[in-house]
């Protein structure tokens, strides 16, 4: 961590507003949120609660991308998911009760708004029909849980590889003349790790995306040249 940003409060209640359970916020709650936020930047590789694992704040991503993950028993690491700007993390903080040790982690260089639960807390009970957004996102997530949880148990490699890539590239993907790029450095260890899988079955699957026209690779970067292609193959088995 590189410490607290001073930014102003036009620029905290700027991101704010870009965050989705937060963006139909009105200007004078968002400014209460903007009041509580604290704006620090994190070097790649950085863990977000590195001192204080059960820190009961929530965060916004408002630049660089955010990598969560678990480890085993046995300490094998396991990627949930890489999140881009605009996503508000750790809501599982909201609740009462110690929270669930995720760890969070600077996929690159981020900036982030630390919000603390107890005075996030109060500005929702102020209002109550605030909670609605929140509400919303945690059960959008727990959907997604499911659904992930769901290709892990039941897809095979290959699906689960091609919804993985597109999972990336609907948050991360730059459209360009050669496809939709996934616009982050994404070694083969990592998409292991979000498979559970090792690098070299990884290589194994790339290799045969890309001699099919699906994907291109390139020194950890990777294009999808063929989304229509990989959609059928991500599509859930009856």
């Amino acid at each position: 961590m590189l410490g607290e940003h001073r930014w102003s409060a036009e620029d905290r209640m700027a991101a704010l507003r870009l965050c989705p359970p937060f963006s139909d916020w009105s200007e004078t709650r968002l400014a209460d949120l903007a009041a509580i936020a604290r704006a620090e930047h994190y070097r790649r590789g950085s863990e977000i609660y590195a001192r204080d694992p059960e820190c009961r704040e929530v965060f916004v991503i408002a630049a660089g991308e955010i990598e969560i993950s678990r480890a085993s028993a046995t300490g094998r690491k396991y990627v949930l998911s890489i999140s881009g700007p605009r996503n508000a993390l750790a809501l599982v903080r909201l609740l009462d009760r110690p929270p669930i040790h995720f760890t969070y982690r600077a996929h690159g260089d981020a900036t982030l708004l630390h919000l603390p639960v107890a005075r996030l807390i109060a500005i929702l009970d102020a209002d109550p029909s605030l909670w609605r957004s929140i509400a919303l996102l945690m059960c959008a997530r727990q959907g997604e849980s499911l659904r992930l949880l769901n290709d892990q148990q039941l897809g095979s490699l290959e699906q689960r590889m091609a919804a993985v890539i597109l999972d990336l590239a609907r948050i991360h993907g730059i459209e360009g003349a050669g496809g939709i790029e996934v616009g982050l450095r994404l070694p083969q260890e990592q998409l292991g790790a979000m498979l559970g899988i090792t690098r070299q079955s990884v290589n194994k699957l790339l290799r045969g995306f890309e001699d099919a026209g699906l994907v291109a690779t390139d020194y950890n970067r990777l294009t999808i040249r063929d989304h229509s292609a990989l959609d059928r193959i991500a599509a859930p088995r009856d």
